[in-house]
């Protein structure tokens, strides 16, 4: 018994372990390392930026307009993926169709304006070779490991998983595994990140301050509007009827009562506060410009406030809309075609069919993405139409060699809007030779 209660009492000792260091019990390095990179924020800055994130987006309508008003432009009616090879294409439809990607395209724009950062994981089928994407929430990634020698090789991802469990490892493209096909293979993409920094930032982020001052503002304007609909009574009488006026008045008369007074006698005077509402009403505009300003390019137009607005300052600010978003669609039509490309390569490890040709790169793949403003449609057919009647004359003076036509075609194509690629400027270039030679010609050659 003496030597159970000895055992006992050295199993009940318990040394404290202070927060931050190895050993604490919780998930996650010590308190204050950078999530990525040293120049990155602490892992617990970022957790706390990515919840408000999404509290400020669940809650506050002026949020929730500016997350939806990109992915609205960005994504519009939908964004596809395309190839010249047919072994590419088929593939492309199949994984396109098997992960609901026209579904998920509206998800991924919201959640990289809301946390700056998406982890999409590729499961590859053993046999199919078809991949399965699922996302992890940017909110769960710890820390992102990289190569000492490179930041920009991302090798590890490390998810929280619960109170003092294990971070779970996922296997990035620099892993030493990632071309293996049976291991999972997780992707990063991020926006509004410096140079140097591995983790994203929300759009969210430089606002959140602003949207919390402007929820309590409106609140205490709620609260002392509401006060305004209370009001006093305060009735003058001789000192001798004090008492049986306070008697009689008990309760304060209910409204659209009558009380007939004695002139002289009683005096009846309502009483209301008055909070001059007018001189906050630049304070909260102040405010919604600050919001404004750290949105997608946005006015306050954008936010249904166009009482001094005109035709000239909408187109203004429309260009400036559409510029910031003509680079956020950018970057998600880049995001999905490098998706793919990870998604063919692991196709090909899997299956190892001689006919599915060799691995693709981003040139192998045309996006088409919605247009940012249908205004420009009619701008950038202006525009060619002038240039074609340009490219004309000048054919005239300097002759159509192939170094004119190439050059002619790449500038015509700018103006109008629709980028083609190199496959696409050879195969027209080609047929337009063949035609402008003739049947006759080709055979007298």
């Amino acid at each position: 018994m003496i030597r159970w209660r000895k055992w006992a009492s050295q199993l009940a000792q318990v040394t404290p372990v202070a927060v931050g260091l190895p050993g604490d019990g919780l998930v996650g390095r010590a308190l204050g390392a950078p999530a990525g990179s040293r120049l990155d924020k602490p892992w617990h800055e970022l957790a706390q930026e990515f919840d408000d994130a999404v509290d400020a987006w669940r809650k506050h309508p002026l949020a929730r307009r500016l997350v939806g008003l990109t992915t609205a432009y960005t994504v519009g009616s939908g964004i596809t993926l395309s190839s010249d090879r047919p072994e590419v294409q088929r593939f492309l439809r199949d994984f396109w169709s098997a992960n609901r990607m026209a579904l998920r395209v509206d998800e991924w724009s919201d959640e990289l304006a809301r946390s700056g950062e998406l982890f999409p994981v590729l499961f590859t089928h053993p046999v199919s070779g078809l991949s399965s994407v699922r996302t992890v929430p940017a909110a769960l990634i710890e820390r992102v490991e990289v190569d000492p020698e490179d930041y920009e090789q991302e090798v590890r991802y490390w998810q929280t998983t619960g109170p003092g469990d294990t971070p779970k490892g996922w296997a990035g493209v620099g892993h030493a595994h990632a071309a293996d096909a049976a291991t999972p293979l997780m992707l990063h993409y991020a926006v509004n990140r410096p140079v140097g920094a591995v983790r994203g930032e929300s759009d969210l982020a430089p606002i959140l301050p602003w949207l919390r001052r402007y929820s309590r503002w409106l609140e205490d304007r709620v609260r002392l509007n509401a006060a305004m609909r209370a009001f006093l009574w305060i009735v003058h009488a001789p000192a001798r009827l004090r008492t049986t006026l306070e008697e009689r008045y008990r309760q304060p008369p209910e409204p659209g009562s009558v009380i007939i007074a004695e002139r002289d006698i009683e005096t009846w005077q309502a009483v209301t506060p008055n909070l001059h509402a007018g001189d906050a009403e630049k304070d909260g505009r102040a405010i919604r410009w600050m919001i404004a300003a750290g949105g997608p390019g946005t006015a306050l137009l954008d936010l249904g406030e166009g009482e001094d607005s005109n035709l000239a300052t909408g187109q203004a600010m429309a260009e400036q809309r559409r510029r910031f978003l003509r680079r956020r669609q950018a970057y998600l039509a880049w995001l999905l075609s490098d998706l793919a490309v990870h998604a063919y390569a692991r196709y090909l490890a899997a299956t190892k069919l001689t006919d599915a040709g060799r691995p693709i790169t981003h040139a192998d793949l045309m996006v088409q993405t919605p247009d940012i403003s249908p205004e420009d449609n009619q701008a950038l057919a202006t525009a060619a139409d002038r240039l074609a009647a340009a490219l004309q004359t000048l054919a005239a003076i300097t002759g159509q060699g192939d170094a004119y036509r190439r050059m002619a075609l790449r500038v015509f194509t700018k103006f109008l809007g629709e980028p083609l690629g190199e496959g696409e400027f050879d195969r027209i270039l080609q047929e337009g030779r063949h035609e402008s030679i003739g049947p006759a010609d080709q055979a007298g050659a």
